[in-house]
């Protein structure tokens, strides 16, 4: 396991289908729109209203969860690039421990198993130094790839609500 959870490149699939999703809603609203607009051209009255306001709300709604769907999409690509960052980072954490004679193992830099070679007081010093300074950096990896979660997890929540709000304006008429 990764010392920074996540994939990047499902995140970013994700983040294209959304965005192929906003875009054909998108177009779907402009042609209900002007489906509903051409109505009063042979139908005349207060249904015909009715009706073409009816179709104008759909379209509203339409548009605006293209929109939603949009701003989804961008979030995600752009928690894929930063996620694809730490990665790499977390990576590089575990290449120095494991060149070091360290391990990281449940989200801590520790002595690697089995023999490390001939006790040395110098050697032990500098790989405890080694030890401390990469458990640092991997805390901060840590913590960074937390905050962003924890963000794209409250932009996520945030686009529901909307959309639920969406979906209430059309059941209410």
């Amino acid at each position: 396991m990764t010392v920074v959870p996540g994939d990047p490149a499902s995140l970013s699939a994700c983040a294209l289908t959304a965005r192929a999703a906003a875009e054909r809603l998108g177009d779907r609203a402009t042609g209900v729109r002007a489906a509903y607009a051409d109505l009063g051209d042979g139908w005349a009255g207060r249904m015909s209203v009715r009706a073409r306001r009816r179709g104008e709300g759909l379209a509203d709604a339409a548009d605006r969860t293209a929109v939603e769907l949009d701003r989804v999409a961008r979030v995600l690509q752009d928690h894929a690039t930063d996620l694809a960052g730490l990665v790499a980072r977390g990576r590089a954490v575990e290449e120095r421990a494991e060149a070091g004679g360290l391990a990281v193992r449940d989200g801590r830099v520790e002595l690697a198993w089995g023999v490390t070679g001939a006790a040395d007081v110098q050697r032990d010093r500098a790989r405890e130094e080694s030890r401390v300074a990469l458990q640092s950096e991997l805390d901060l990896l840590r913590a960074q790839h937390t905050r962003r979660r924890d963000w794209v997890l409250a932009t996520l929540r945030e686009s529901t609500a909307t959309l639920a709000d969406v979906s209430h304006g059309l059941r209410e008429g």
